[in-house]
């Protein structure tokens, strides 16, 4: 049972990371002030353009790093164990630092969109929780959550149904396009010019981390309550899970059926803000129906191939997660490969995405066949708790 448990949990997170991947792309493809807009998208808006976006964002965006928060969670207490054990502890502080630190050279030298760095600052916030029973977890996530997400809705509704005239509409998009073209100019150029580019993007991005702390934070604690509660691990009964799984699809009928709205629309402005709301808000029932769906997967003769090919992407998250930013900005950014920033489409952007799923699938297979662990999950564990071994060790015949 212990292994099955391991299993899933890796499976989870190996569908996490690979999940994050497509959200992400087109971050690495197109400069960030028009990577999340579908209307001011480069490359216009035909038909498999907005098809890969709807199904994006209907089945992929908030998912799958909500999911990859939650489990996160439920490292702390793995890692650190109870409160009460002061050398675990301190071995999970030294973990987050580095942490710290690695999130620190992602942001700035690699890719501008990194989430090391707001999981280990929100984690030294759930090291001091991690003892609390399931329940008391699971309701102060799930309150945090609902009423940071309430606030933001209601923000964007207001926001959007705001008079706005041609002009100012016209004024505001010309603005975004040259900004977005002076990034472009030097994401494409040389190396230094797109490591500077990258780095100004995460300054301006890291205004935002204290809002980014309390809402992790919050999908931590869920997290770390459901896998207390059994849920993460397979041991909780059938009705949880249909319960789950019935609740996740209400919540992705809702959210599917306001992107797709949006694109038959002509995607207008307010309902375009109201639906990221939603989505946001209900990101957690519908990563938890995703969780529902593996457990099933483990349990089924059939399906349980599919936990079995995820689990060693997840075993190896940290590992595919920068080796992910490494390979896309070499695709993309100026001096550093390709260069083929602001080139591809969302359909290609998807084609790229499949490819690496099925690399990723592959060598982490291939890898930890001959290997303990991931050999950035090595590198991190020797510095945050000493000399560990690499190979496996050799299997002596009898």
């Amino acid at each position: 049972m212990d292994k099955d448990r391991i299993v899933l949990l890796d499976a989870l997170r190996g569908l996490g990371v690979l999940g994050i991947l497509l959200c992400n792309a087109p971050d690495f493809a197109v400069p960030p002030v028009v990577a999340e807009s579908a209307s001011h998208w480069p490359h216009g808006t035909g038909p498999a353009t907005l098809s890969v976006w709807v199904v994006t964002q209907w089945l992929f965006q908030r998912k799958f790093v909500t999911l990859f928060a939650m489990l996160f969670g439920v490292s702390i207490f793995l890692v650190g164990g109870e409160r009460s054990d002061k050398e675990r502890g301190a071995i999970l502080r030294r973990r987050l630092l580095w942490m710290v630190v690695f999130g620190l050279l992602h942001g700035f030298a690699i890719w501008y969109g990194d989430v090391l760095l707001s999981y280990a600052l929100a984690g030294f916030a759930i090291l001091l929780v991690r003892s609390w029973p399931a329940r008391k977890l699971i309701r102060t996530g799930l309150t945090i959550w609902t009423v940071l997400s309430l606030l933001a809705l209601v923000g964007l509704s207001v926001a959007a149904f705001m008079p706005q005239t041609a002009a100012e509409q016209t004024l505001e998009a010309a603005k975004m396009l040259a900004k977005a073209k002076a990034a472009e100019a030097q994401y494409g150029g040389s190396f230094v010019q797109s490591l500077v580019q990258n780095a100004k993007d995460r300054l301006d991005f890291l205004p935002g981390e204290p809002i980014i702390f309390v809402m992790t934070s919050a999908l931590m604690m869920l997290g770390l309550g459901a896998f207390k509660a059994g849920v993460l691990t397979g041991e909780a009964s059938d009705r949880v899970y249909r319960r789950l799984l019935a609740w996740g699809l209400l919540a992705s009928a809702l959210v599917g059926g306001l992107f797709i709205a949006e694109a038959v629309m002509g995607l207008p402005r307010g309902l375009g803000m109201v639906s990221v709301g939603v989505q946001w808000m209900l990101a957690p029932p519908t990563t938890l129906a995703y969780v529902a769906l593996m457990v099933f997967a483990t349990r089924s003769k059939v399906w349980s191939a599919i936990p079995r090919a995820l689990a060693p992407v997840g075993q190896m998250a940290f590992t595919n997660y920068l080796a992910q930013s490494v390979i896309m900005t070499a695709i993309f950014y100026g001096g550093r490969g390709l260069g083929l920033h602001g080139q591809i489409d969302r359909p290609g952007l998807a084609a790229i995405t499949v490819a690496i799923w099925i690399v990723q699938i592959l060598w982490s297979r291939w890898w930890l066949d001959r290997f303990a662990m991931g050999p950035l999950e090595w590198a991190w564990r020797r510095l945050y708790r000493g000399p560990s071994p690499l190979r496996k060790p050799a299997v002596v015949a009898a």
